[in-house]
C-alpha cells in the first residue's frame, strides 16, 4: 500500500475524478468470435457475462459502479482492423477499458497501440513473454495471464523428475508461439537434464487437419517423452488422430501444455489417453482444489449451472482479470479517495495479488507470475459429466517457472539450474 501510495502521489496525481461516477464502467472485450480460436472466445464471453452480472448484482465495482460490456471486437478480423478499432475507440473517449484478447500475435500489436492512445488495456490470455520485454514503457497495459515461460519451464521441471526419460520428441505449431515454446523447453532441458536427447522437433501448420505424417514420424522414434504446445482445436485433432494411429502406445509419457482444460477433454471424450500430463501456466482445471477452495467451487458450479459444461482456460483467464480489476479499483480508491484516472487504475493493479484456484496469483509489476500445474486425465471422478477430467495434480511454484523481476526470459532460461 505504501508503494502504491507513493506511485500514485508522485507520478499520477495530475488528474482527479471526484467521487464515484454515476455512469457504468464501460468495457470493450477483444476476443475471437469466429475461426478456430472462437473455442476460447466463447469461454471468455461466457465467464465475463456471468461474472459481470454477479458483480453488478452486488452493486458493481466497490458496490457502487456497475460494469457494462458495451462492445466486443472479433480478433478474426485481423491485426490491422483491431488496431484501427482501438484507435477509434480511444479517440471517441466513451470507453473506460479494453479487456481480454487471445492471440499473442495480436497483443504485440494492439497493446502498444492502446498504450500510445492512453487507452487502459487489461490483457487476460496471451502468454508471449515478449509483451513487456519488447515494450517496457507501457503504463496503460497490465497482463493478468502468466507468460508462456510458466508452461514451457513447467514442462521442463516435470521432465527433470522423470528418471526413465532418455529421448524426447517435440511438436509445436509452426509460428512464433510454437517456436518460442520449443526453444525454451530445449534450452532449459539441456541445462537441467543434459542426459536427455531431443531426437526430433516437428512443426505442423497452425490449424493443421491431417497429422498422420507427424503421428507416424513420432511413433517411429518411440520417444520416452512427447512435449507439445499445440493448443485449442489443434490439440484435439492431434490427440484424436494420434490415438487412432496408435501413437500413445509407442511413447512413454506426453506433456501437453496448450489448451488442456475441460472443454478439450469434453471434445475428445474417450479418446484421451492416460499416459499424458495436461497443464501449463496456472491451475485452471475445474477439478483442481475444487473441494478446498470455496470461491473456485462456486465459480465452477455457477458456470456449469448456467452453461451446462465446465469452464476452460478462456473462462479462468477472464475471471482472473475481473478479480484483478476489482482489487485494483479498491486499492486505488482507498489511496486517493476518488475514482482513479485510467493511468492511476492501471498503476493500482501493479504488484498486487488475487486468490485463484492455485493460490495467490501475483502481479510482478504489470505482469502476472503464474505457477505451473499438471494433472492426469481420468474418467474416475464424481462430476456430472461423461468425459475425463484431470486429477493427480503436480504443482510447481511460480518462482521456479518464471524469471526474476527484471531478468529477460531467454537470459534466465539459458542459465536455469536444476531443482
Amino acid at each position: 500500500m505504501t508503494a502504491g501510495c507513493a506511485l500514485l502521489d508522485e507520478d499520477l496525481g495530475q488528474e482527479t475524478i471526484e467521487g464515484i461516477p454515476d455512469e457504468p464502467f464501460r468495457i470493450v472485450q477483444i476476443l475471437f468470435e469466429s475461426g478456430p480460436a472462437a473455442f476460447y472466445g466463447e469461454q471468455a464471453m461466457n465467464a465475463t457475462d456471468m461474472l459481470v452480472e454477479q458483480i453488478n448484482a452486488e452493486g458493481g465495482l466497490l458496490g457502487e459502479r456497475e460494469i457494462e460490456i458495451v462492445d466486443r471486437l472479433d480478433e478474426g478480423a485481423g491485426l490491422d482492423s483491431l488496431i484501427s478499432e482501438v484507435q477509434a475507440i480511444a479517440q471517441e473517449g466513451e470507453v473506460d477499458m479494453l479487456f481480454s484478447i487471445i492471440s499473442s500475435a495480436h497483443v504485440l500489436g494492439v497493446a502498444p497501440a492502446a498504450n500510445d492512445q492512453q487507452m487502459p488495456f487489461l490483457v487476460t490470455m496471451p502468454g508471449t513473454y515478449q509483451l513487456f520485454e519488447e515494450n517496457p514503457e507501457m503504463d496503460h497495459v497490465v497482463r493478468t495471464a502468466g507468460s508462456n515461460a510458466a508452461g514451457a519451464i513447467g514442462a521442463v521441471r516435470m521432465a527433470e523428475q522423470m528418471d526413465d526419460v532418455e529421448t524426447v520428441v517435440t511438436i509445436d505449431p509452426d509460428y512464433a508461439w510454437g517456436h518460442d515454446h520449443q526453444e525454451m523447453f530445449e534450452t532449459a532441458l539441456g541445462n537441467v537434464r543434459p542426459d536427455i536427447d531431443i531426437v526430433e522437433s516437428r512443426y505442423p501448420d497452425l490449424g493443421e487437419t491431417d497429422y498422420s505424417a507427424h503421428v507416424s514420424a513420432i511413433a517411429s522414434e518411440e520417444p520416452d517423452l512427447l512435449f507439445s504446445s499445440l493448443w485449442g482445436g489443434d490439440t484435439a485433432t492431434f490427440v484424436s488422430q494420434g490415438v487412432d494411429g496408435g501413437l500413445f502406445d509407442q511413447i512413454g509419457e506426453a506433456l501437453l501444455i496448450g489448451d488442456t482444460g475441460a472443454p478439450l477433454l469434453r471434445s475428445l471424450g474417450g479418446d484421451m489417453p492416460e499416459n499424458v500430463w495436461l497443464g501449463g501456466r496456472a491451475g485452471y482445471q475445474p477439478t483442481y482444489r475444487y473441494d478446498e477452495d470455496e470461491d473456485h467451487q462456486q465459480f465452477v458450479d455457477d458456470y456449469y449451472d448456467r452453461y451446462g459444461e465446465y469452464p476452460g482456460w478462456g473462462a479462468y483467464h477472464d475471471w482472473a482479470g475481473l478479480k484483478t480489476l476489482q482489487e485494483g479499483v479498491e486499492r486505488a480508491v482507498s489511496i486517493i479517495g476518488d475514482w482513479p484516472t485510467g493511468e492511476q487504475l492501471m498503476a493500482s493493479m501493479n504488484d498486487i495479488s488475487v486468490e485463484m484456484p492455485h493460490g495467490q496469483h501475483t502481479m510482478r509489476g504489470p505482469q502476472a507470475a503464474a505457477p505451473a500445474v499438471f494433472g492426469r486425465p481420468t474418467e474416475d471422478h464424481d462430476f456430472p459429466v461423461d468425459h475425463p477430467l484431470t486429477t493427480d495434480f503436480e504443482f510447481i511454484a511460480a518462482t521456479e517457472v518464471n524469471p526474476p523481476t527484471g531478468v529477460p526470459t531467454m537470459e534466465w532460461v539459458e542459465e536455469i539450474e536444476p531443482l
